[in-house]
């Protein structure tokens, strides 16, 4: 199972204290589905309707997030 880094995990936890009041759509491009789905699930975790990811022609996969 792939991890994310502290690089990727901290700039998570950034966007959501910044954007506290107000959401915005963010995207990241992660190495494979289960960094994807582990980025989704860091503090704070996607919701439903929050988030979605695209295979990449490279492999790797996009991430569109709402934090």
């Amino acid at each position: 199972m792939t991890q994310v880094s502290a690089t990727t995990a901290e700039l998570k936890r950034t966007q959501a204290s910044e954007n506290a009041s107000t959401k915005t759509w963010r995207h990241v491009i992660q190495p494979d589905a289960d960094a994807a789905a582990n980025f989704l699930n860091l503090t704070p975790p996607q919701g439903p309707g929050e988030a979605t990811i695209t295979l990449r022609t490279d492999g790797q996969i996009d991430v569109v997030y709402l934090i």
